[in-house]
């Protein structure tokens, strides 16, 4: 998920790891909650996938009805998980916000979580960004991307009207 946000310090990563999967009431409320910190510039969610169809047995093909495959509203954004969501990625604009984060996460969570600073979402394009995006031309070897804030968040397998959901659109002028 990408949030409309300008960034003016120097951009920090947080993985907030939860000691259990998020049921999906759960990951709303959690994601709600970052959205409201002032700073967050993006998010990832990640974990365990959940499969559409039976994939072998005697119920080969067959559509999987699993639970926890709900749409949740973040924000401005529907989306149906894909994933029962094991970690969140969260890009803020500096320093100063990490502990409105942390307060968000213990508002929201009722267990136990792991919270840490790093480097987790890439900042230049990756192989699977020219695979979706492609070139600008021969001669420039940077992508044809509106928004550059989506780079690093591409699932491969994911077809591009299903993989990213915009949070808070900017308006077109």
């Amino acid at each position: 998920m990408v949030k409309t946000a300008s960034v003016t310090g120097k951009p920090i990563q947080i993985k907030i790891f939860p000691q259990r999967l998020l049921q999906p009431e759960t990951a709303e409320r959690l994601l709600n909650e970052i959205d409201h910190v002032n700073g967050v510039i993006r998010m990832l969610i990640g974990g365990k996938n959940l499969p559409r169809k039976v994939t072998c047995g005697p119920g080969t093909g067959t559509d999987v009805n699993h639970p926890n495959m709900e749409i949740i509203h973040v924000g401005d954004c529907a989306f149906e998980l894909h994933v029962m969501v094991g970690e969140v990625i969260v890009e803020l604009e500096d320093e100063s916000t990490k502990e409105e984060l942390r307060n968000a996460c213990e508002r929201t969570l009722p267990f136990s979580f792991e919270f840490k600073q790093g480097f987790f979402i890439k900042k230049k394009a990756t192989l699977t960004d020219y695979g979706k995006y492609g070139f600008k031309s021969k001669t420039d070897e940077s992508i044809n991307l509106e928004d550059e804030r989506i780079l690093g968040l591409m699932d491969p397998h994911a077809k591009p009207e299903n993989s990213l959901c915009v949070i808070n659109p900017e308006e077109e002028k």
